[in-house]
Formats: structure tokens, C-alpha cells, sequence
């Protein structure tokens, strides 16, 4: 017997495979997934909260630093209030601005409370008036 000769008529042909889907790797991922969130879910809320208190340090330093210049310009305030209120200032404003001048001796009047009537003294400031 001589050997079979190739038929050369016939050609290989490939036929598409009919597989079933295997799900089992999408699945894995999607759990590998859901893990990790799970996991660094704490991480980021603590992320959060520490934000939040960087935030409310930096606003509470901001209201402090506000609060010393406040106070120190009402210092300055009642520095330059007292300066103004003072006795020899007021003369000095009251003779240069408005050009008034001591008063001589003569014209200078010296009134007791013992000379005042009764009535005057009930309504001087500061006496018969309810306490708040």
C-alpha cells in the first residue's frame, strides 16, 4: 500500500467555539474592589475630621490675632481719650481754640452745698435720682 496522498481539495476549517462567560474574574475584581473601599473608608473620614480641625484652627488663630488688635486699639483708645480728657489739655484747647482766659479772682464765685437752697440740692446731678 502506497501512502494516503494529502487530498488537496480539503482545507482546514475553523469553526468559532461556543464558550460560556466565566464571571468568576469580574466578580473577584468587584469584591477586591468593595474591600478596598470598605477598608480606607475610615481613612477617609478620618481625613475629614482632621481637615475640619485644620479649617477650625486656622479660623479660631484668625479670630484670636483680631481679638488682640481689637483690644489693642481700644487701649490706644483710652490712652488717647485720657490724654484728651486731661485738665491742662482742655485748658490749653479751651484758651488757643476757643480763646477763652482764666477768669480773674474777682469774678470767681465759691458756692458752698450750705448755701444752696433745699430744693437746688434735691436736684443736683448725681442726688435723688434712683439707683438703676
Amino acid at each position: 500500500m502506497s501512502p494516503a496522498a494529502p487530498n488537496p481539495v480539503r482545507r482546514w476549517t475553523n469553526r468559532p467555539l461556543d464558550r460560556d462567560v466565566d464571571n468568576r474574574h469580574a466578580r473577584w475584581v468587584w469584591k477586591v474592589a468593595l474591600g478596598a473601599a470598605i477598608a480606607l473608608l475610615p481613612f477617609g473620614v478620618y481625613l475629614l475630621q482632621t481637615m475640619n480641625y485644620v479649617q477650625t484652627s486656622f479660623a479660631i488663630e484668625t479670630l484670636r490675632m483680631q481679638e488682640a488688635r481689637i483690644s489693642e486699639a481700644e487701649r490706644k483708645l483710652r490712652i488717647e481719650r485720657a490724654t484728651l480728657e486731661s485738665l491742662p489739655v482742655v485748658e490749653q484747647r479751651a484758651s488757643r481754640d476757643l480763646g477763652l482766659e482764666h477768669a480773674a479772682a474777682s469774678h470767681v464765685i465759691v458756692v458752698s452745698p450750705g448755701d444752696l437752697p433745699a430744693s437746688a440740692t434735691s436736684a443736683s446731678p448725681g442726688r435723688g435720682l434712683p439707683a438703676r
